[in-house]
């Protein structure tokens, strides 16, 4: 889409052609293998990475729910590397659980807000509050 767009401005604006010099630009996380790291190749050469975190603490390895291969220790990268920094966040863009399945999201939503609390050095108080929040963002997505 990107080379389209530049496609037809350079049309548009009268401009000679030119080669594209990001052509072979890799972005962060590029890795040619990313495939080998299972449920976290989708974090690129990011997943060595996290895979040296989730040794850290065991409690990182626990599943957010059976349903999904999202684990803990995810929710504590995304918050000291992604600047993830709410619940929805995390869940709806971090994860696509709350698209894939709005009631799940709801089940994990409390838990998650306690993992990033703890990262983020938040109260109870802050856990309730994005546990409340994200409850009425999620009801606009079940199905009955």
């Amino acid at each position: 889409m990107a080379e389209d767009t530049i496609d037809q401005a350079m049309l548009l604006a009268d401009v000679e052609p030119e080669e594209s010099v990001t052509k072979e630009l890799r972005l962060h996380g590029y890795h040619n293998h990313a495939d080998e790291f299972g449920n976290l190749e989708i974090y690129g050469s990011d997943a060595i990475s996290i895979q040296e975190l989730l040794r850290e603490d065991k409690s990182y390895t626990e599943l957010l729910h059976p349903k999904f291969t999202t684990v803990k220790g995810e929710i504590v990268w995304a918050v000291r590397n992604e600047m993830a920094r709410t619940v929805d966040d995390f869940i709806s863009r971090r994860t696509r659980m709350l698209l894939l399945d709005a009631k799940t999201s709801l089940e994990v939503a409390p838990v998650v807000a306690k993992v990033m609390a703890k990262e983020l050095n938040q109260t109870r108080k802050w856990i309730d509050e994005q546990t409340k929040t994200f409850k009425s963002i999620a009801k606009n997505y079940l199905v009955d």
